[in-house]
């Protein structure tokens, strides 16, 4: 069966990954299964990443995994520790454990290999940025036990004029005792210094802001990030008593010595005025203790194999955060350098959250060879939060609702596959945004909704098409008038997804993608005219296609890289859009020996024709894209 074929092809090459782990090979175009997301080292590629996917934030909504465990996200993992990740949505999701209607992040971590290797990484650009990593895999004992490690620094240069420091470490142990086990505790952290805040622009009135010169720093250097972020983890893997079963239990912590964010107010057509606010707080924590208890079992019966699943899942999240302050600099002109001295703060109290959850789920899942698979799980989830304020604590949430999901693939031929998934799911919304009178505060979890369907077309044996639609609900959160975060009404996306990856020719690679998104709001506020259907934000299409060809017998390899974007709603009435956009980047790569060990040089330009344009966020402000932009990355694995 070509479904079931794909998805045993798809295991055995992560795992071929993990044991060569060379970073030499990295390339997301040609280890790319379709175009919904994929993250291989430094590489990204696809219509969707853990920050948007279809028009929603995976790890706003709490649906990140490691390694298939849950996963609750409160700090970015560094790729030291994270070989790569792959996006769940749509076909991609059939046979998952327990999806989301958001869709899922999945982490994969780097492991040690067979042998010891180092992998050095040295990165010149964009913006005369310098960075070095260094990734070292070392088995201890035969293949039962390995130590995988990496450090690096970036002295980093920014597109707006930042000049940001990081250093990241990672460290990955991996105990085999026995066949079939698995133990893996990991640690990473991401030290930030001097990151300072790009500057956030909001107009006057319904129009876009003016052209400036990018790349000039017009924020103010002490309106800067200083923190530190951390995640650990301890993931155990055993067959017990038939059962395969899993376990991971994590640690995320975000710890934010400075956060610093600098907005425009006002900003005129020709850019000559606005007002400055600077808002900083300082000693703001996020962290998260989480994990699951995962077990399954299978019974074959012929051409079938029946899956019986149980779960658990659980966090325990708190944040400590508010009791900024905000000064006004006063008037200014956009664009251009305007420093002040930095004026004293008054810092105030802070507010307080907790965040409780336990969730139990069973699940069956059936793959028939030559026919399909079909898949089915219940949840019950048990929510509380808490939340402290300066002023006296909020109302308790409580939520504890059963959540259904069943998908379905029918085989129709050897190289036509039909899908079509339901699922429901408590999750998370953002935060609220830099310019809401309640910023940083998270509204309760609330109940979701999602829908899709569609149709894979095995081309050839290397090539595949998707094609789907899916349908999400939620409650829609923004400012009102006001510029309290809350409940505006009900958010419906709508849309269509388009995917085309796989080998085309011997040495020719492609991953083209595209979203066409329906975003829709509806309520009492859009009844009354107060806001527009569409959200501020919302884009209508999102188009992507990568390219990479290797030469005959050769050592070079070109590639292009296209993306598009459509209209995008700019402010609450909908009478303001940002048009669309294109942008096409060129590369290739040089391959050759230091000695007896693999090398190679990567030259990438950025946005060819330094095409201009604003991009807006959801609260409705605008900030410009990147500028033209040369890196060159030299990688050796030793």
């Amino acid at each position: 069966m070509r479904l079931l074929t794909c998805s045993a092809a798809a295991a055995a090459l992560l795992a071929s990954t993990s044991a060569l782990a060379q970073r030499t090979t990295d390339n997301a175009t040609t280890q790319s299964s379709d175009a919904f997301g994929k993250k291989v080292g430094d590489e990204q590629i696809g219509i969707y990443n853990p920050f948007d996917v279809r028009g929603f934030s995976a790890v706003d909504a709490g649906n990140t995994r490691i390694e298939g465990l849950y996963f609750q996200q409160q700090a970015g993992p560094t790729d030291r520790l994270i070989e790569g990740s792959t996006m769940r949505v749509g076909i991609s999701a059939q046979g998952y454990p327990f999806p989301a209607p958001t869709g899922i992040a999945d982490y994969a971590l780097r492991k040690p290999g067979d042998r010891t290797l180092a992998s050095v990484v040295l990165r010149y650009g964009p913006f005369d940025a310098q960075v070095g990593q260094l990734d070292l895999s070392v088995p201890l004992v035969d293949k039962k036990l390995g130590v995988q490690t990496g450090i690096a620094y970036y002295n980093d240069n920014q597109h707006f004029g930042g000049t940001p420091q990081y250093l990241s470490l990672g460290a990955t142990t991996v105990w085999r005792p026995a066949e079939g086990v698995e133990i893996i505790p990991f640690w990473s952290s991401i030290h930030t210094n001097s990151q300072e805040a790009q500057t956030l622009v909001f107009t006057a009135g319904d129009y876009r802001p003016p052209r400036v010169k990018r790349g000039v720093f017009a924020g103010q250097p002490w309106a800067t990030y200083e923190g530190i972020n951390w995640n650990t983890g301890l993931i155990a893997k055993a067959p017990v008593a038939g059962f395969d079963v899993a376990a991971g239990v994590f640690r995320s912590v975000s710890h934010d010595a400075q956060n610093a964010i600098d907005l425009l107010l006002g900003v005129t057509p020709d850019g000559e005025a606005a007002d400055r606010l600077v808002i900083v707080d300082k000693g703001n924590v996020f962290g998260a203790t989480s994990g699951e208890l995962r077990a399954s079992r299978n019974f074959d019966e012929g051409p079938r194999r029946h899956t019986f699943l149980a779960t658990v899942r659980g966090r325990d999240q708190r944040r400590l955060y508010g009791g900024s302050d905000s000064v006004s600099l006063g008037p200014t002109v956009w664009g251009q350098v305007d420093y002040r001295p930095r004026p004293d703060f008054t810092f105030g109290e802070k507010s307080r959250d907790h965040v409780r959850q336990i969730t139990a789920g069973i699940g069956y899942q059936l793959k028939w060879l030559e026919v399909g698979e079909f898949g089915v799980g219940l949840q019950k989830t048990d929510y509380k939060k808490d939340v402290m304020t300066p002023d006296g604590p909020l109302p308790e949430s409580k939520s504890s609702p059963w959540l259904l999901n069943a998908n379905a693939a029918i085989e129709l031929t050897d190289d036509f596959v039909v899908y079509g998934s339901y699922t429901r799911g408590l999750e998370e919304s953002p935060v609220a945004p830099d310019r809401a009178v309640n910023r940083d505060e998270a509204p309760p979890a609330f109940r979701t909704e999602q829908k899709d369907a569609g149709i894979r077309w095995a081309i050839a044996p290397n090539l595949s098409a998707i094609a789907g639609v899916f349908e999400i609900t939620k409650p829609y959160f923004n400012l009102d008038s006001a510029s309290r975060f809350r409940q505006l009404g009900q958010l419906r996306h709508r849309g269509v997804e388009l995917s085309v990856a796989g080998q085309i020719l011997e040495g020719l690679n492609i991953v083209a993608g595209t979203v066409f998104l329906d975003a829709e709001v509806t309520g009492e506020l859009v009844d009354s005219g107060a806001i527009g259907s569409k959200p501020v934000g919302a884009i209508e299409r999102h188009s992507i296609a990568s390219i990479d060809y290797r030469f005959p017998d050769s050592p070079i390899s070109v590639d292009a890289f296209f993306e598009e974007t459509g209209d995008r709603i700019a402010n609450d009435a909908n009478t303001l859009v940002v048009p669309p956009r294109a942008v096409l980047a060129v590369g290739g790569r040089y391959r050759f020996k230091i000695g007896k060990s693999n090398a190679l040089i990567r030259a990438q330009i950025g946005n060819v024709f330094n095409n201009y344009g604003y991009g807006v966020g959801g609260s409705g402000f605008f900030v410009y894209n990147l500028p033209r932009r040369l890196s060159v990355t030299l990688t050796t694995d030793i």
